[in-house]
Formats: structure tokens, C-alpha cells, sequence
């Protein structure tokens, strides 16, 4: 595998921090190891040690001095091996910080002859306080960047870091380098849309030349750059640089605030306006995007959001209800015996009740009398008026005709009972059962849901922080943070960088605060690199599904249908359903009830008006549409299970070492107008596995015990290997042919992964 090379951010991070090391080792004349402060941050952010420690050595090669050289290598080595030693162990140095660096600095107390030995001994205490102060600008400068939103105090302590880094560089290269620096910084700052940041940044930038001139003279100077700058940076880039420019002529020109100086210090002020004049603007829109991001209050929009779209997605689920019962209503009706049909039927029924019985059929028939179309005409007009007379008949049919007589009797007494089974189809009666129990339904689920919209959430300040740091720790740098709830049910919002979601500590590190594994349930993205994500407790278990099918022999469509539907968070619902037959009506039927309790699990309904309205709608059909239907609802938190068995075959929970049957007595869906389901509550625990199978693959075993008898011999460790078996079992018991549709559908539930 080929190795990567460095990244040129990486170089130039690491340059800077060279830079750093150098500028901090230069803060006074006699190389006071301030530097070491730096080693300490760099060390706890994760930078290379190594690296470090060779820049940290590398930056008193200035003193030229061979003794200060040595002390400062020697308390560089000491904290550097002893912290990595400290974190290997798997320990995050705390307070141990402050023990090393005192003692890394004891060699500087010792053997340097600079100041004498009290003052040294406060240097050393100042190097340790500012070793602490330094972490967070390590972070601010080093990993968090632009990419993250900073807190006060990192804010304050990458500012004081910014003057510390400017100190230095006047020390060691005089003042002109770090005006250049400063003029750009605040001019940088102007196009960001910061008014008081930049304001900051003029008073920040010139407190290292306060201190190098002793005056604050240079704070005005560099405030008054910066009131410029934000001025009139909104009409141009151009006039505000100008206008910084031309500032800094006045104060030359025109006052002694430069005296003495050379009119290098005019030219220096030249080379970084050009530099921000020739910026690109998307530089500058981007950066300002960015920071607008993290202003805003990203977790209140996105809760907000979420809610809504958490509630519009509810009533769309329960409109699908609705939406369902039209389609399956339709589709049932294609199945049904239309007007056509009736009048068909009501005219073989007069010819075979009346003239297959009259004396006359021979020679009628031999004259084609009567003809079909004709006695078509009769039925349609004796529908029109509810009755057949002998002058709705044509002209001449009973001269020819004996028994004109008992056509007109037959012909109304079947219309008679074709008006019955009309009214009975049309009954609004059930119609209105069904409507009240949806109703009800209905009305129930938009209770729970407002009710769960009505409790106030309340902040959990404490967990907050503690997330925050805990993700702190493993580099992640989240920006925002929302706990609502308490305990098992507390909802986690998190706002950070898209890319650490990544991070294979990410929910680790959230879990261990927690007390509880925790997955993502909901995502937004903010902006292109920012994300905000809802995390809740993990399942306790999961579930693995295996499927094996055989159609019936001479059959293209199987009758048998099954499901697997996410119903809430952590509770599935599966299904196996057997439409009565094969073929296509019977995948008709199937599939039919399989969607429709799918769509009124999802919407909320209760089991029992789920099923006692499917049944209903089955029974609209004139034909014999029977289904049935094994129906498991599982909780991967408790391993609670309900299983509904309606007129199917037996069921199965395969453990380690016992096979457990799961039966039912009621009769399948579809024949009864009301119908009283069989319900199983079980507990299932990680490695067993729930087999269900259709009638085709009970009938070929022969009884239960059989199929009882082959799942204690086979391992369930596969469900999809369990299903292939059972099945392979069943087509070799029928001697390889599959005289019914056969499925064998298997559920495995396990421990979750952490």
C-alpha cells in the first residue's frame, strides 16, 4: 500500500508552529523558555512529538549559548518523553501538566546565571501558568481554525497568544515585519463583516508594540486603522485600503507620532494592502458564510425544523390510511361480478332452470330459439322495472314459445335476488362501522401526537458541557449542544463539522457520557460543511432476515407475500401472508392486506383496529378472498414480542436449546365480518430466531412435530440458511415439486454491535 506524503497543510502547520517556537523563545533578550508553554499546548493537541520537540531545541540555537542550550534541551526531553509515556498508558495528562513542566524548568532555574535566582524562579512559575493558557489558543490556531466555533476563553487566549506571537517578532526582527502583519490582519478582518472583531483586532495587534515603546500611542494608531477600515470597507476594498494607507501619511506628515522614524515605515504599510487587494472576494464570502453559520442559532432552527417536518410527516402517513383503502377498495372491485356478469348469469340460470326442462328443447334448439341476445334484452329491461312482463319479450316469442309463463316467473325471481344481493353489497351499514372505527383510530393518534408536542423539553446544561468536553478530547469540536429529556429517553442535538461524523470515536465518546450506546436517528446539513444531528439510546438488539420462496408448480404468481417495516424507533413489525389459492387473485389478495396493515401499523393504529378493519375490507369482495396471516411486532430495546396469528399454520422461536411453538385458533381473514385474532407476547433474547411459514410448507412436514424435530437438528445461526433449508425440506417431502406456493420466512435477533 503506497504511503501517504504530507500534505502542504500539514508543512505549513508545522512551519508556523516553528515560527511559533522561535518568536516565544525571543520574548525577552536572555531566552527565558516561554517557549515551553508552546511544547506543552502543541504536545496536548496531538502534533507530533518528535517534531516538537526538535523545533522547541532548534529555537534557542539563536541564544548562541551552549548552557542554555543544554538546560532548555533537557527540560524539552524530560516533558516530552514523560507525557508520551503518561498517554500511552492511556492516561490524559491534567493536572500532572503543571508537575512535569516544573520540573522540565528546573534546569533553566539552576544552571542559567541570567537574572538572579528569585526572578528566575517567578519566570518559571509564569511559563507554568502560561502553559495552560496556551492549550486552548493551540487549539484555536492549530486544529479548530475557521472550521469551528470558538468559545470566550479560547478566544481570549488566542488573542493573547496573537500579541505574544507579535512580541516576539519585534524582538527579533524589529517592528516593520509585525506592522505588516497588523495592518492586514485588520484590514482582513474589516471585509469579514466583524465591526467589533476588528476593533479587537487593531487594540490586540498593537499591544506588542505598546509594550516594545513603553507608550500607548500605538493603541490609537492601530484603532484608528481599524475604525477606517470598518468604515468604508462597505463601499470598497479599494477606499478602505486607501483610506488606511492615507491615514498612516497624515499620522507621518502631519504629527510627531512618527518622529524619528524612516519612511520605510510609509512603505512597509504598502505591502500588505496589496496583498488584500489582490484576495479573491469568494475568499472573503466563503470565511463570512462560515462565520454567519456559526452565529446563528443552528440547534433552535434545526429543532424547530425537525419537529415540523416530524409532524407533517405523521399526517401524511395517516392520509396514506385514507389513500390505501381507496387503492385496495379499487383493486378489490376489479375482482368482483359486475353488472355484465349478473345479467350473464341471470340468463343461464333461466335456461338451464326452465327450457333445459321443457319438452320443446330439441326442437328449439334446432331453430336456435330462443336467442341469447334477446333474453340479454329481457333481463335489462326487467332490471330497468323490476319485473319481466310477457310484452317485454319480442315480438312473436310466445307464439313460438309454451311456456312463456315460467320464463316470466324464473326471470323474476332472479332479478328478485339479484336486487337482495345489491342491497346487501351496498349496505351503508358497514360502511359506517368502518368509517367510525377509523375515526376513532384517527382521533387517538393525533391525541398521542399532540400530547407529545405539548410537554416542555428542558435543557441539560450540565450534560451539555460534559459532551462537549468528552468530544473535545477525541478532536471533535462541536459548536452546538442540546439535551432534551432525561435518562433511556433523552434526546442528544449536536451540531459539528460533517467531516468528523466520520470519526469512529464520535458516538463512543457521546455514549461514555451518556451511560448509554447512542446511534444518529436524525441528520440536517447546515451548510455544505456542517451538519446537526438527534442521537438516541442504540437498540439493544438487532435483527437479520432470511427468506426462501416456491411458487406453485404450473404457477407464475405466488399467493404468498411478506413484509418487514420499521414502525417506530426501535420497533419493527414482519409479516407473512398467505392469500387462500395461488396465481394472480391470490397475490391480489395477499399482497393487498400485506400494504394495508403496513400503512395503519406506520399511521399508529392499534393492532386490534388495524385487523378488524382489514378483515372488513376483505369481506367487500363477492368472492371467496381469504388471507392468512402471521404477524410479529418487535421491540429491539426489551426483546418484547406480539405475535398475531390469523388462520395460518404453526410459528417457531428457535433458541439454543429448545424450539417453541406459537399457534392460533382464529380463522383467516376475510371470511367473518368480526373475527378475533390469536395474540402471543413473548420475550426474545439475542440468537433466537422466529420462523414463520406458510401452509404450503406445513402441509408438505405433516404435523408440528415434524418440523419441530428438523429446527432442533439444524443451527439457526443464518436465517437465510434456516429459510433455504426449511424449504429444501419441504419440496423433498413432496417429492420435489411444490404443490402449493411455499415460504419460510426467519427473523434472527442479536446483540447490536457497540
Amino acid at each position: 500500500m503506497k504511503k501517504k506524503g504530507i500534505g502542504y497543510k500539514t508543512a505549513a502547520r508545522y512551519c508556523f508552529v516553528a515560527l511559533s517556537f522561535l518568536l516565544f523563545s525571543s520574548l525577552d533578550a536572555y531566552f527565558t523558555p516561554f517557549s515551553l508553554a508552546l511544547l506543552v499546548a502543541d504536545l496536548y493537541v496531538g502534533l507530533n512529538p518528535i517534531a516538537l520537540l526538535t523545533f522547541y531545541i532548534l529555537s534557542f540555537t539563536v541564544s548562541f549559548s551552549v548552557r542554555t542550550l543544554l538546560a532548555e534541551t533537557m527540560g524539552g526531553v524530560f516533558f516530552t518523553a514523560a507525557f508520551c509515556l503518561m498517554k500511552k498508558s492511556g492516561k490524559k495528562p491534567s493536572a500532572s501538566l503543571a508537575i512535569f513542566t516544573v520540573i522540565a524548568l528546573l534546569p533553566y532555574i539552576f544552571m542559567e546565571t541570567c537574572y538572579d535566582y528569585a526572578l528566575r524562579t517567578a519566570l518559571a512559575a509564569a511559563v507554568v501558568l502560561l502553559s495552560y493558557v496556551m492549550i486552548p489558543a493551540a487549539k484555536v490556531w492549530l486544529i479548530k481554525r475557521l472550521k469551528y466555533k470558538l468559545s470566550t476563553d479560547e478566544i481570549v487566549s488566542a488573542a493573547l497568544a496573537y500579541a505574544l506571537f507579535g512580541y516576539g517578532l519585534i524582538n527579533l526582527a524589529g517592528e516593520y515585519p509585525w506592522k505588516c502583519v497588523s495592518v492586514f490582519v485588520i484590514l482582513l478582518a474589516s471585509s469579514l463583516g466583524a465591526g467589533g472583531f476588528v476593533t479587537v483586532a487593531g487594540f490586540v495587534s498593537a499591544l506588542p508594540f505598546a509594550v516594545s515603546q513603553f507608550s500607548l500611542t500605538p493603541v490609537a494608531v492601530y484603532c484608528a486603522f481599524a475604525v477606517v477600515a470598518i468604515t468604508f470597507v462597505g463601499y470598497s476594498r479599494l477606499l478602505a485600503a486607501t483610506l488606511v494607507v492615507g491615514t498612516e501619511a497624515a499620522l507621518y506628515l502631519l504629527t510627531d507620532v512618527y518622529a524619528g522614524s524612516s519612511p520605510l515605515s510609509l512603505i512597509c504599510i504598502l505591502i500588505p494592502t496589496v496583498v488584500y487587494l489582490f484576495l479573491p472576494p469568494s475568499l472573503f464570502r466563503s470565511v463570512r458564510d462560515r462565520l454567519r453559520t456559526y452565529r446563528a442559532n443552528n440547534l433552535g432552527r434545526y429543532s424547530v425544523n425537525r419537529n415540523r417536518s416530524a409532524l407533517s410527516g405523521k399526517l401524511y402517513e395517516i392520509s396514506a390510511v385514507f389513500d390505501e383503502m381507496t387503492s385496495s377498495l379499487k383493486k378489490l372491485s376489479e375482482c368482483t361480478v359486475n353488472e355484465e356478469s349478473l345479467k350473464e348469469r341471470i340468463t343461464d340460470g333461466v335456461l338451464l332452470s326452465v327450457c333445459s326442462e321443457c319438452p320443446a328443447l330439441n326442437k328449439c334448439r334446432n331453430r336456435s330459439f330462443p336467442e341469447r341476445e334477446d333474453l340479454m334484452k329481457v333481463v335489462s329491461i326487467g332490471i330497468a322495472k323490476r319485473k319481466v312482463n310477457l310484452v317485454d319479450f319480442p315480438k312473436g316469442f310466445t307464439d313460438v314459445c309454451r311456456y312463456s309463463e315460467s320464463l316470466v316467473f324464473e326471470f323474476n325471481k332472479l332479478i328478485r335476488e339479484y336486487e337482495q344481493n345489491v342491497a346487501r353489497a351496498t349496505s351503508m351499514e358497514s360502511g359506517k362501522e368502518l368509517i367510525a372505527a377509523q375515526a376513532e383510530g384517527l382521533s387517538e393518534v393525533l391525541k398521542n401526537l399532540a400530547f407529545s408536542l405539548s410537554r416542555n423539553l428542558e435543557v441539560r446544561g450540565d450534560l451539555e458541557n460534559r459532551i462537549r468536553d468528552n468530544l473535545s478530547q477525541c478532536g471533535i469540536f462541536a459548536t452546538e449542544t442540546l439535551v432534551f429529556g432525561e435518562g433511556n429517553d433523552a434526546e442528544i442535538n449536536v451540531v459539528l463539522p460533517a467531516s468528523d461524523l466520520e470519526n469512529p470515536f464520535f458516538l463512543k465518546a457521546v455514549g461514555e457520557v451518556t451511560g448509554f450506546p447512542v446511534v444518529v436517528s436524525a441528520r440536517n446539513n447546515l451548510s455544505e460543511t456542517l451538519s446537526a444531528l438527534t442521537l438516541r439510546r442504540a437498540p439493544t438488539y438487532d435483527a437479520a432476515f432470511g427468506l426462501a420462496q416456491a411458487t406453485k408448480a404450473n404457477k407464475t404468481k405466488s399467493g404468498d407475500t411478506h413484509s418487514v417495516t420499521k414502525i417506530s424507533e426501535g420497533k419493527f413489525l414482519v409479516a407473512l401472508n398467505d392469500g387462500m389459492g395461488s396465481g394472480k387473485k391470490a397475490e391480489d389478495i395477499s399482497s393487498t392486506a400485506i400494504s394495508l396493515i403496513e400503512t395503519f401499523y406506520k399511521a399508529g393504529l392499534s393492532s386490534p383496529l388495524v385487523l378488524s378493519t382489514v378483515n372488513k375490507i376483505l369481506t367487500f369482495d363477492r368472492e371467496d378472498n381469504f388471507t392468512a396471516l402471521d404477524v410479529g411486532i418487535v421491540d429491539l430495546f426489551s426483546g418484547q414480542a406480539d405475535f398475531i396469528k390469523i388462520g395460518s399454520p404453526y410459528s417457531f422461536i428457535v433458541s439454543n436449546d429448545s424450539v417453541k411453538v406459537i399457534e392460533g385458533s382464529s380463522l383467516p381473514l376475510g371470511i367473518l365480518d368480526e373475527m378475533k385474532p390469536s395474540v402471543c407476547k413473548t420475550a426474545l433474547k439475542s440468537g433466537d430466531v422466529v420462523v414463520f411459514v406458510s401452509d404450503g410448507v406445513s402441509d408438505a412436514f405433516g404435523s408440528s412435530s415434524d418440523i419441530i424435530d428438523f429446527l432442533s437438528s439444524e443451527k439457526a445461526l443464518n436465517p437465510k440458511a434456516l429459510a433455504d433449508s426449511i424449504l429444501n425440506r419441504a419440496l423433498f417431502e413432496n417429492g420435489g415439486v411444490a404443490k402449493d406456493d411455499m415460504t419460510a420466512f426467519c427473523i434472527r435477533l442479536f446483540d447490536r454491535a457497540g
